[in-house]
């Protein structure tokens, strides 16, 4: 199949779908209008208790998918684990009432005695199919009735003239199968075909007549009538021959035509599988392609859509059940149904288990480790206030907390002399106070509790 790479440049507009279920909560305005409002009395009228009775009178109003998602939104400022989970509760008690209504049922028990309960066209099908073999296998007048039954179908499949052609082709086929599985059945059968046709066409007459000339000794008429029957034999085995050369060629046309049609299915269907592998594997690819990789060069993404499609169909090559179902369906791909269902088993396979989701992070990752390594944390900007010692301006550190190490004995700061005593004054009245730097000698002036004056 063709190896075209993922359209890279296109792939964000996959992006906008794959945030939009994430998103939902924080857009309230924007909930979907088709969703049908939950009737908040409708189920707890069932369960509703006596004592729970004044203040079920007060909720009869039905809560509208808007209030729903207004109040979610309002408890996703305090709790947003809490406000996706109902949120996601929400939308799968609202499509299943859309379920439980398009199937006509009030509950899921109700429902699944529904859909397991065949259809008429489905029931009659089976009966038709029970009706055919019990014709079959009966055998006398019954074969009769199963005849009609099968020319009836194909001369309203295929009209007057051509249904009644193919019930030719399909008595011939039996006859040629027969042959070689019940010869003493098939030397049966064109005996007394061939023992009607005689006499039909006048071929027994004939014979009759020519025995009555040599018993007169009319030799004339005979030499005749032998002249007759060899120019009618003549005819007739040229037009057989002419019969079977035309169904040879219809056959052979038909075979073309069904070798074009395979050939053209299965070229839609390696354009079909490039595409779907696109667009599946590109929309896997598209967050990636926004967070770490974004600024990342087209050819880089190019040969990383390329490796990663590559990798997708070895993956699949691998998988012995998988190759066996694709495989056979290829092999009998026909019609563009039948491609069809090749393109669903394909496009399960990559969605299947997160399948292709997995393969394209893990590539990822693989081809560009350092976009993907932890970032390092680093460590935070002191922050400093402006204050003054003694007149003169200094910057004070900003602590969180009183430091546990504050310096008491007499230090030396920007040329001033400090004593003990002035550390204390500070510590008690400003929140201010010393602290050694790193080196174990400098003295460093720090605040906390915002204690600057």
């Amino acid at each position: 199949m063709s190896e075209a790479v993922l359209d890279v440049a296109a792939v964000d507009s996959t992006a906008t779908a794959v945030e939009a279920e994430v998103q939902a909560i924080e857009t309230p305005a924007e909930s979907p209008a088709e969703e049908t409002p939950v009737e908040a009395g409708a189920e707890a009228a069932e369960t509703e208790k006596p004592a729970d009775k004044a203040v079920s009178d007060t909720a009869s109003a039905p809560i509208t998918t808007k209030q729903i998602v207004d109040q979610l939104h309002e408890l996703k400022k305090t709790n947003e684990p809490l406000a996706k989970a109902i949120h996601s509760h929400v939308k799968q008690g609202l499509e299943s009432q859309k379920f439980l209504k398009e199937v006509g049922a009030k509950t899921f028990a109700e429902a699944k005695a529904l859909l397991s309960k065949p259809d008429e066209a489905t029931e009659n099908y089976r009966q038709s199919v029970e009706d055919t073999d019990a014709m079959l296998y009966a055998g006398g007048e019954q074969h009769a009735a199963l005849v009609d039954n099968i020319l009836a179908d194909l001369t309203s499949e295929l009209g007057e003239k051509e249904g009644p052609a193919r019930l030719s082709e399909l008595s011939e086929n039996i006859l040629e199968k027969l042959k070689t599985t019940d010869p003493d059945g098939h030397t049966r059968i064109t005996r007394s075909a061939f023992l009607a046709a005689s006499e039909t066409s006048g071929l027994i007459n004939s014979l009759n007549k020519l025995n009555g000339y040599i018993t007169t000794g009319d030799t004339k008429s005979a030499a005749n009538l032998l002249k007759n029957i060899g120019r009618f034999f003549s005819e007739e085995i040229a037009a057989n021959d002419n019969a079977a050369k035309a169904r040879t060629e219809a056959k052979a046309a038909a075979a073309k035509e069904v070798a074009a049609t395979v050939t053209k299915l299965r070229a839609e269907s390696e354009v079909s599988v490039d595409k779907s592998m696109n667009v599946i594997l590109g929309g896997f690819l598209s967050p990636f392609l926004k967070g770490a990789l974004k600024g990342t060069s087209r050819p880089e993404l190019e040969s990383l859509a390329s490796q990663i499609k590559a990798e997708a169909k070895l993956a699949l090559g691998k998988d012995a059940a998988y190759v066996a179902e694709v495989s056979k369906l290829y092999r009998e791909m026909k019609t563009p149904a039948q491609k069809d269902k090749l393109m669903q088993k394909f496009e399960a396979a990559l969605k299947k288990e997160d399948f292709g989701k997995k393969l394209v992070e893990r590539v990822c990752r693989e081809k560009f480790p350092a976009k993907f390594a932890a970032k390092p944390v680093l460590a935070a900007k002191p922050t400093t206030v402006k204050t003054t010692i003694n007149g003169i301006p200094v910057d004070a550190f900003v602590f969180k907390t009183r430091p546990a190490n504050l310096l008491h004995q007499d230090i030396v700061f920007k040329g001033q002399e400090l004593r003990s005593r002035d550390l204390v004054t500070l510590q008690a009245t400003r929140q201010q106070g010393f602290v050694f730097a790193k080196d174990g000698k400098t003295p460093i002036l720090c605040t906390w509790k915002g204690g600057v004056k």
